[in-house]
Formats: C-alpha cells, sequence, structure tokens
C-alpha cells in the first residue's frame, strides 16, 4: 500500500509519439545479446554411482573405491571450466592389490600395489591424470611385466613407490596410437619424469597379432633413454594363446641395454580360471654377467566375487645371478595376491 501511494504522487513519465525513434545508449551496442542467466552448478552427489551391486562389505567398499575416485576427478577437471556431470567421467577405472611374493634369495617381499586412472574431459578429451603404487622404473620405462599385481620375477630392480603424474592420448591412423606423460614420485626427493611412445598393434593371418611399442623418456637419477618393445600372439585354438615378447631398453646410466624376453602361454579354463606358463630371461649387455636371470613360472587366476575380485597364486624357479663371484642356483619362489578392479576402461 505503501509503495503504491508513494508511484502514485510521482509525476506520470512521458511517452514519444507513435513512430518517433528512441536514441538507445552506445555502450548497448556492446553488449552480446541475448543474455542468459549461467545455471548453478549441479549438484555432484549423483555423479559417478556405480552399478548396482551386492549388499556385502567387499562391495560397497568396491563401489566406495570408484565412486570416490571418479568424484575426484570431476572436483579436479571443474577447477577448468563448468563441471560436466556426465558419463565421461565413468571411464575412470583403476585396481588396487594387496599380497605377498617369497623366494629363496630374497625371503618374503609383501605388496600393496594400486593404479588410478582418472578422465579429465573438461580440459580436454584426451588428457587423463594418473596416481599409483607401482614400481617407478617400469612405468616410466615401459619395460613393464605382463603380470603387475605382484612385484616382477625377471629384470626386477626398483622398489615400489608413490606415482603420480598426468597423460595425453593421441590416436593415430590404423592400429596406431601416441602417448605421453609426465609426473613425479610422490615424496622427498620428487624424481620427476617425462616419457612418451608410440603403439601399433597389427592383426594378420587370422590368427597373429603384432604389437610394437617405442617410447623414449627421461628420468631423474636415470637420463635420457629408450625402449623398444615388440610382442608376437598367435591363437592357438579357442581356449590357447601364446605370446612371445622381445624388450631393450638403453639409457645413459646403462654401459650396454637392458634386454628381457619370454614365451607366455595363456590356458583358459572358462568359468573365470585360467593358467599362464611363462619362461623368461633378462639381462644386460657390456656387463660382466650378461645374462642375470632366467626361469619359469606358473601363475593361476580365478573370478572369485562377480567380475571384478580375483585371486591370484603364482609359484616359480629362476636362477639369479649379479657376479662373477657368486654361484648360479637354483631359486624356489610362490606368491598370492588379491586384486580388486572398479570402473570401466574404455576399451577392454
Amino acid at each position: 500500500a505503501v509503495a503504491g501511494t508513494a508511484a502514485a504522487q510521482l509525476p506520470p513519465q512521458a511517452t514519444p509519439p507513435p513512430g518517433t525513434e528512441v536514441a538507445k545508449p552506445k555502450s548497448l551496442h556492446r553488449v552480446t545479446l541475448p543474455i542468459a542467466p549461467r545455471g548453478h552448478r549441479p549438484d555432484p552427489t549423483g555423479l559417478c554411482q556405480d552399478k548396482p551391486g551386492g549388499l556385502a562389505w567387499i562391495d560397497r567398499m568396491q563401489a566406495g573405491l570408484y565412486r570416490t575416485m571418479c568424484l575426484t576427478a570431476s572436483g579436479f577437471d571443474g577447477l577448468f571450466g563448468n563441471a560436466r556431470f556426465d558419463d565421461e567421467y565413468e571411464a575412470t577405472y583403476g585396481s588396487l592389490a594387496v599380497g605377498s611374493l617369497w623366494d629363496q634369495r630374497d625371503q618374503l617381499d609383501p605388496s600393496v600395489r594400486f593404479r588410478v586412472q582418472l578422465r579429465l574431459p573438461q580440459l580436454d578429451q584426451r588428457l587423463s591424470a594418473f596416481v599409483g603404487r607401482v614400481n617407478p622404473e617400469e612405468f616410466v620405462t615401459e619395460r613393464r611385466d605382463d603380470f603387475d599385481t605382484l612385484p616382477a620375477q625377471f629384470g626386477r630392480s626398483d622398489d615400489d613407490d608413490l606415482l603420480f603424474g598426468l597423460g595425453y592420448r593421441q590416436p593415430g591412423p590404423g592400429g596406431g596410437h601416441f602417448d605421453a606423460g609426465i609426473g613425479a614420485r610422490l615424496g622427498w626427493p620428487m624424481e620427476p619424469y617425462v616419457k612418451g611412445a608410440y603403439r601399433f598393434t597389427q592383426p594378420f593371418l587370422e590368427r597373429n597379432v603384432l604389437r610394437l611399442n617405442e617410447s623414449i623418456f627421461w628420468r631423474e637419477g636415470e637420463g635420457l633413454g629408450t625402449t623398444t618393445r615388440l610382442d608376437l600372439e598367435r591363437l592357438l585354438g579357442e581356449n590357447f594363446l601364446v605370446r612371445w615378447t622381445g624388450s631393450g631398453t638403453f639409457t645413459q646410466e646403462t654401459r650396454g641395454a637392458r634386454w628381457l624376453s619370454t614365451v607366455t602361454l595363456y590356458q583358459n579354463l572358462g568359468d573365470g580360471h585360467a593358467f599362464a606358463y611363462q619362461a623368461g630371461i633378462d639381462g644386460e649387455t657390456d656387463k660382466a654377467v650378461g645374462v642375470v636371470d632366467y626361469g619359469l613360472r606358473v601363475i593361476y587366476r580365478r573370478r572369485i566375487h562377480l567380475d571384478w575380485l580375483f585371486l591370484e597364486l603364482r609359484s616359480s624357479v629362476t636362477w639369479p645371478r649379479d657376479t662373477l663371484l657368486e654361484r648360479r642356483e637354483s631359486n624356489w619362489g610362490a606368491g598370492v595376491a588379491i586384486e580388486m578392479q572398479f570402473g570401466e576402461r574404455e576399451t577392454r
């Protein structure tokens, strides 16, 4: 009522005659129309909800790990623009493995390994972040073991450490693509690294696949280096596949090239059970002991809960030798690990 009384006491404003143009302020021409208000940031509570699972504590633990990593990716990516709450963040994936490896030479070696790949679509569709507890030499030099749930048994050098980095992936023509990464050790000293790799895959003659991986890297304490890896696979039947792997790594700190060669036969037993039988040898050129280690190992892996929890058992015998004064003797070993996977890869 007070507002209405005050409005009635104001003098009426003059209305321009019909057809008369009203002058517009010059500043109005610099404004882009229409002007739409910016929407509120959506509530992220519904983001990164895992697929419905069981009610057991292990199901809740697996879903919680995935949801935490997925929300971390969306929160970090939101620093670079408006958050996009969609399925892109659900491409986050990773694994957590707890176990122990034992052999006669090094005795018991408990292991906790994890790795998480975080998508950053708002920053760039080709970018991702990585955090994990892995072997830094294997991760940076691309001299990785095919079975990374537990520490490697052929060509192992460094202990596991916590790494963080950013990755870039550029798809290429045919079966090739380029990727690169930069990061550091989460600790002191930080020990930064930079790496880039070109990966090429070519099927041929129906049952064969050729894979080539050429990488260049720089790592604190090791300098500039390069790794060439070649994999040749052949499908022997519905349940058998054989793979030969050969790799060579050369750095400024090595006198020669560190090399590794393995032959692995995979056997699928069905219903989430599988065996891998492997023979391997590794060494370094221009070294007093050219062949550092060789041996055999058997790996059994089975799914123990839904499609993301696995049990892995290992047995091995190797013949290591580091110096000329050391006698080469049989070294028996065994290992056990539980691995939990979460999230989904874009390509399995």
